[in-house]
């Protein structure tokens, strides 16, 4: 041990710098690629200096993993294109619900007696595009960008020229009414004809006189998305008797435009003079230009305007998450409707809205048939109508309790007492499940009280039959969902 020599390190000597960080780098790598190519080793990790050129090559020839470019032949090196990045829309979405799909929804709830969750039909709305209307404000510093948006369809653009080509596109059968004439086939010389390159559909030879309507025909009709010059570079022409002999044959027919209502003797017009007419006269009252943009979903899906797309799949998007700004507007067109809320369980239960006021059932001053079945109610909260009413008597006094706002219907089928936080929930059910006995009904020896008021009657049979339409339950409450019953009447909600 005492002969033992102490071992130094000295931390100095040692550059921790990387290879490619250091001065001498470029120095290093070109050494060694000079000795390599001194000592004849011709491999490409020898080369390149990257690894000792007397260790056998990995298998290939190059780096291992990677490929050798350069046994490849001249040219075949594909370019990877740069990435392009998209243009973010910058400003405020808000998601609320289409005026028509509401009003619809509106009258559905006025004229049925259930209580229908503020999100479900905000999920109604969400699954459907075209019910669900987007309003979308520019960033401060974007104030300079123009919408320009059309009135039929809700098309927008920031383009005047773009929203006045899709007007005409889209909405000159509106006006106009195609007229399709026979006529004599073309006569002249043609040593050719053109064939598109997308369809195949022979347009012509490109010296005759509607080569050019020709052209803008076959785009419209196919809906080619591309500019009239792109689409001209994949035309091809055939230098064929015979293409130029179907092409004469098929050329017998000949489109004209009347104005819808013109009557006998109207101008017979062709796709040019139609369209020129009609941005002159039909265009400027079907574009809009709105500082804040109002279209629906679906819409926005084929908008042109760059990075809308996106955003508006991303609110919609943030907004089936948590339909917070759904819920808000659908609570304020409701309030203005007269309809009414409430919450279940307790103050931050589940809210729901009705078209019925909801008011506590006096059973002291009812007659008996109609106590018994609220007084079985409020002992079984959330039972099935099966459960409380097993016949149709019965059936109709607690669709008439339920039209009349003293009981809770439910859309999934249950019903509950009225008071200040209706019980809902499928836990509510365990404590009387297991024994339950549907209520009996006495329907012949029952006498009304003395004291029952005549607006607590009995109803006639012809009001009593409350629809039972139901919403279907989004997963949104995960506790919710594994208990509760599904909802199956979404689809009588949409009618």
């Amino acid at each position: 041990m005492e002969n033992e020599e102490k071992t130094t390190l000295d931390f100095g000597s040692i550059d921790f710098t990387p290879a490619w960080a250091r001065k001498d780098a470029g120095v290093t790598v070109g050494r060694a690629v000079r000795d390599a190519a001194e000592k004849g080793d011709d491999r490409p990790d020898a080369r390149r200096g990257f690894r000792d050129a007397s260790r056998p090559a990995p298998r290939g020839g190059g780096m291992q993993g990677q490929r050798d470019f350069r046994k490849q032949p001249q040219g075949a090196r594909r370019e990877r294109a740069p990435r392009e990045t998209a243009e973010r829309f910058r400003g405020e979405i808000r998601v609320l619900p289409e005026p028509k799909a509401l009003g619809t929804i509106i009258r559905k709830l006025q004229q049925d007696s259930h209580a229908y969750k503020l999100k479900d039909l905000a999920y109604f709305l969400l699954d459907n595009p075209s019910s669900v209307l987007l309003r979308i404000t520019p960033a401060k510093d974007e104030t300079a960008k123009r919408f320009f948006q059309c009135r039929a369809c809700g098309f927008a653009a920031t383009d005047e020229a773009e929203i006045a080509a899709h007007a005409c596109q889209a909405h000159l059968a509106d006006y106009y009414d195609a007229v399709e004439e026979d006529c004599e086939p073309p006569k002249g010389d043609f040593p050719c004809v053109a064939k598109c390159g997308v369809t195949g559909v022979l347009l012509g030879p490109p010296n005759f006189h509607g080569f050019a309507s020709a052209i803008r025909e076959t785009m419209r009709r196919n809906s080619i998305k591309m500019s009239e010059q792109e689409y001209r570079s994949r035309i091809v022409m055939v230098h064929d008797k015979e293409a130029v002999e179907e092409w004469r044959a098929k050329a017998v027919k000949k489109t004209s435009y009347v104005a819808k209502g013109a009557g006998e003797g109207a101008a017979k017009l062709t796709r040019e003079q139609a369209e020129g007419e009609f941005r002159r006269t039909m265009a400027p009252s079907l574009v809009d230009s709105p500082k804040v943009l109002a279209i629906p979903a679906d819409a926005a899906a084929s908008s042109q305007i760059p990075g809308l797309r996106r955003a508006a799949a991303e609110a919609i998007e943030n907004e089936r998450r948590s339909p917070a700004g759904m819920c808000f507007a659908l609570r304020g067109a409701f309030h203005h409707r007269k309809m009414h809320f409430f919450r279940a369980n307790d103050a931050r239960g589940q809210e729901f809205a009705t078209g019925v006021e909801l008011k506590e059932f006096d059973s002291a001053h009812a007659i008996p048939e109609l106590a018994k079945v609220a007084e079985f109610v409020a002992e079984h909260p959330c039972a099935s109508s099966a459960e409380i009413a097993p016949d149709d008597e019965t059936r109709k006094r607690l669709d008439w309790l339920v039209s009349t706002g003293h009981v809770v219907a439910f859309t999934n089928g249950v019903y509950s007492k009225v008071e200040k936080y209706p019980k809902y929930g499928p836990h509510w059910r365990k404590t009387w499940a297991a024994g339950a006995k549907p209520a009996e009904s006495n329907a012949g020896d029952a006498k009304p009280s003395e004291s029952a008021p005549e607006a607590v009657a009995e109803p006639p049979e012809a009001n009593v039959e409350a629809p039972a339409v139901n919403v279907e339950t989004p997963a949104v409450d995960t506790e919710e969902k594994k208990e509760e019953p599904k909802n199956e009447t979404s689809d009588q909600l949409a009618e």
